[in-house]
Formats: structure tokens, C-alpha cells, sequence
């Protein structure tokens, strides 16, 4: 009779905590989105290329917050920056973390790549080991090195215009090479092509959908014969292992003959114990700034040229600018930025019309959270979609169109310069992961785009028939990041005294 009572109770227990919990349920709202598969979501929906279309396509549909399901994992876009600032920004304790990948994040990088960590005491070591070195007033001490690879950079293109996608490779490379590791990258350019080689594994391995283990982490649990994907992301972990650890060792033996060697790894080496950082930690956050530091800046730059090539009159309007303040003898110096208010609304619209990351990196929720009658469940993925933020037609009308001058300043009296050149637009990501390194990045961006303008007019090629080539800003590549794909265009000396002042090395003032 007591076994009976005790089952009863149980029963109507359940029963009560089941129509407790439907209630509570009911309270939320459903997350917009398309229809899902009853067993696979919306996986087979979702295309690997190009997400970031898809994802304006259901903006379009559903509005700014959208979600859809993975194989049971729930992901959240959001397409308007009010959303993304209060999630990932004001609320950033619970949305700055990492969806765990095993494949590019506990085999591939060993659980080291910053990228990939979740928020935690191990990322806030790492971030401030960034935040050193690059803060805005530490980053002025670059300048002579952004000065000498981009004249390196105006050179190549004078002596070889033809492989001008080359050159862009290997200006920002080079810069943060010598930043990181303090010296030139080799002329063989050997350590430039493994780690771009690395890094491009690294944003293919880890985009969603890449390895089926992420998606249904349940597999790694399967022994080693029947899992041959973890012996390959550990033999290129330990391929990054080697590079970026003679790099930095390397660093660690010149460190012993020239006591005041500057660069991002010697400062690593030298507070090593204050920040609490092991070798191989060393190795990768060394490392992984020189490659991500690359193919941001990199994608960046091409997305400029294609702009110039496609908007002309935008690149006279900044030329103009520029020739009202140098001449053809002295190229252009950061001294003069507050000059030149229409070449900084330029770089500010390169960032707008083709964000490098269009899809940003996803945020992960540590805990259950509620938004505009949403709920939304610990675990969950939340991707801020910057291709949709930056052509959201109300803050950015003719969203499509190339045009710098949304970004002068309309305050009379008031300079376009007088903010940040990562101000006005979100390529640079939410709360606490949002990019360290973005006021280096943008001045070396600045004065690559400053001086090939004044250096050269960046025109469309033509055929043998004489008409122009296509240049085509859908040809590019997916995945985290995207960039164009080489397309043709010609670098044309603006004058002979112009090639005569880079060729000399000469002009700064």
C-alpha cells in the first residue's frame, strides 16, 4: 500500500513540474526561423558556402533575430548591431565564450588558440598578453616599420604590378612578422607560405559544418582505427607546433647577444613568469597573431583595391585630397592623418562594404538567458552577422554602393578623423572578443591605402579587344573569412618623379 501511495505521489509530482515547466515555457516567445527537418534541423539547409547570404535571406524573412538548429545544437543570428551590443557587449559575462570544436580547437590547436578559448582565466592571460603590446599608445612605436613595408610595398608594385595579389600578401605579412618576431621575413618567403598554409587549414577546419566530430562530438569517442580525422589534426597541430615554436625560440636565443631586442615574442619571453604563460603558449600566441594578423589585414586591402576598381571616382576624390597636402617627392606619413578626412572615411567604407569576416566568430552562451521574450538556452551559439549589420539600409542607405562620404563627419567644425578608424562600423566584433589588435591593424592599413593612392591609378584591365575585364565582388572565398579571388586590374605610376621617390627610398618627412 506504501509502494502504491509513494508511486502515486511520484506520479502527480511529475505531472505537476511537467505542467510547470510547459507553463514557464509558454511564456517565451518561439525564435523566428525557417522550418526544420524533424530530425536534422536545419543542417541540410544551411549551405557551407557563402552562409552569410543565406543568413540575409532569413534576416529579410524572419527579421533581426533568427535562429535555426543543427543537429540539435540551436544557433541565434543577429542582424541588428542594438541586439548584437546588448548580448554580446552589456551582457558579455555570458556570451563571450566558444562553442567547443574538437576537431581545430582540442586536436588541431591543442585547446592554445585564442580564437578558440573558451572565457575563462586562460583567455583573460591571453588577452592581456595582447593587450601589452597592442593598446593604442603602444601602438605609435610601429610606425617606422609600417613606414618601411609599405614602401616595400609601393616598390614591388612598380617593379612587378602583375603580381600585385602577391605583394598585398606579403606586405601585412611581413609587417607582422618583424612586429612579432623582430626581424624580416626571409626573401624565400618559406615561413610566410607555412603559415598562410596553416592559417587557411585553420579557417577551413573550424568553419561550421567542416568536420562531422563537431557537429556530433559523440565521435570522438570512437577509438583511433576508426577515426583517422584525429591523427590529421594532430599531425597539423604539431606542424604549428614546430613553426611557431622555432620562431619563437629563435627570439629566445637572439635574445641572449642583444639584450634590447624589441618585438611581440621578446616581451613574451621576458614577463613570461608575470604572465603566467608556458613555452607552448608562447609559441601560439606569438604565432597565431602573426596569422590572423596577416589574413585580416590582407583581405582587407584586396577588398580595397576591387572598391577602387569598381568606384573610380571615389579613388580621384581621395587622391585629390591627397595631392592637396604631398607632392610626388614625399609620400604620406601619419602626421598628417587629421589632414586627409576623406581618405579615413575610405578605410572606415572598406571595412563597411566588405567586412573580412562576414559572419564575425560565433559567440557561446555559458547559461540560460531571456531577451525581448525569447529564451534563450545555455549552449547556444550566437553569430552577429556583420555582412548584414553593415548593409542594414536605415543606418546604411544604398547599403551595396561603394561610398565613403557616409562616413565624413556632418558637425560643422567637427574633423572626420576625430574618432577611431574602428569607430562606425562592427568589423571588429562585440564585448570582451572583440578584436585586440584593431588599432594596429588600421593604421597599417591606413598608410598602405594612403600611399597607393598616391602612387599609383588602380584601373580595371582590358582585353585584347580593348574592353574592360570583369571584376566581380562575388567571386570570393567562403568560410570564416572571406576575400576576393584575383581578378584583373592594373597598378598605373601616376607620374615618373612619383616612381623616382619610392624607388630612392626617399620622401618621408
Amino acid at each position: 500500500m506504501n509502494g502504491l501511495l509513494a508511486s502515486i505521489s511520484f506520479l502527480v509530482s511529475g505531472i505537476l513540474l511537467y505542467l510547470i515547466s510547459r507553463r514557464y515555457a509558454s511564456t517565451f516567445s518561439t525564435i523566428p526561423g525557417p522550418t526544420a527537418h524533424p530530425l536534422v534541423g536545419h543542417t541540410l539547409q544551411v549551405p557551407t558556402t557563402k552562409t552569410w547570404k543565406y543568413f540575409e535571406k532569413l534576416s529579410h524573412q524572419f527579421g533581426p533575430i533568427v535562429k535555426v538548429s543543427l543537429a540539435g545544437d540551436d544557433i541565434i543570428v543577429l542582424s541588428h548591431p542594438s541586439d548584437a551590443e546588448e548580448l554580446l557587449t552589456r551582457r558579455s559575462r555570458n556570451y563571450s565564450s566558444r562553442r567547443p570544436l574538437v576537431y581545430a580547437g582540442k586536436y588541431q590547436s591543442g585547446n592554445l588558440r585564442l580564437t578558440l578559448l573558451p572565457y575563462g582565466d586562460t583567455l583573460k592571460k591571453y588577452r592581456a598578453a595582447f593587450h601589452q603590446m597592442l593598446q593604442p599608445r603602444v601602438v605609435g612605436g610601429y610606425e617606422g616599420v609600417q613606414y618601411t613595408e609599405s614602401l616595400r610595398l609601393l616598390a614591388d608594385l612598380v617593379t612587378a604590378p602583375a603580381e600585385y595579389y602577391h605583394h598585398f600578401l606579403r606586405f601585412p605579412a611581413s609587417l607582422v612578422f618583424t612586429l612579432s618576431y623582430g626581424q624580416r621575413i626571409n626573401d624565400e618567403g618559406k615561413d610566410l607560405a607555412d603559415v598562410q598554409r596553416i592559417f587557411t587549414m585553420f579557417v577551413q577546419d573550424s568553419s561550421p559544418g567542416a568536420h562531422l566530430v563537431d557537429t556530433f562530438p559523440i565521435l570522438d569517442r570512437l577509438p583511433d582505427f576508426l577515426s583517422p580525422w584525429r591523427a590529421e589534426a594532430k599531425q597539423k597541430h604539431q606542424r604549428e607546433l614546430e613553426l611557431y615554436g622555432r620562431l619563437a625560440l629563435e627570439v629566445k636565443a637572439r635574445m641572449e647577444q642583444d639584450i634590447g631586442l624589441e618585438c611581440f615574442a621578446a616581451r613574451l619571453w621576458d614577463q613570461q613568469v608575470k604572465l603566467n604563460l608556458t613555452d607552448e603558449e608562447i609559441f601560439y600566441v606569438a604565432g597565431t597573431a602573426f596569422a590572423a594578423g596577416t589574413d585580416t589585414s590582407v583581405t582587407t586591402l584586396l577588398w580595397f583595391i576591387m572598391a577602387m576598381a569598381l568606384y573610380p571616382a571615389t579613388m580621384k576624390k581621395a587622391q585629390q585630397e591627397i595631392d592637396s597636402i604631398f607632392n610626388s617627392h614625399t609620400l604620406p606619413v601619419f602626421t598628417r592623418m587629421q589632414d586627409l578626412p576623406y581618405c579615413f572615411a575610405l578605410v572606415k567604407e572598406v571595412l563597411r562594404w566588405a567586412p573580412t569576416a562576414p559572419l564575425g566568430f560565433p559567440h557561446y552562451t555559458d547559461a540560460d538567458d531571456e531577451y525581448n521574450g525569447y529564451k534563450i538556452r545555455k549552449g547556444t551559439t550566437v553569430i552577429s552577422s556583420l555582412w548584414n549589420m553593415h548593409h542594414n539600409e536605415d543606418e546604411y542607405p544604398n547599403s551595396y554602393t561603394f561610398d565613403p562620404e557616409r562616413f565624413l563627419s556632418t558637425t560643422p567644425g567637427k574633423a572626420a578623423v576625430d574618432d577611431s578608424l574602428a569607430d562606425g562600423h562592427y568589423g571588429f566584433g562585440f564585448g570582451r572578443r572583440r578584436c585586440p589588435g584593431q588599432h594596429m591593424a588600421m593604421k597599417s592599413t591606413w598608410i598602405a591605402v594612403v600611399r597607393v593612392l598616391w602612387a599609383f591609378n588602380i584601373e580595371r584591365r582590358k582585353d585584347a579587344s580593348g574592353n574592360l575585364m570583369k571584376v566581380d565582388p562575388d567571386l570570393c572565398t567562403s568560410g570564416l573569412t572571406s576575400r576576393p579571388q584575383e581578378f584583373p586590374v592594373d597598378f598605373v605610376p601616376r607620374s615618373a618623379t612619383h616612381i623616382e621617390t619610392i624607388m630612392s627610398g626617399q620622401g618621408i618627412i
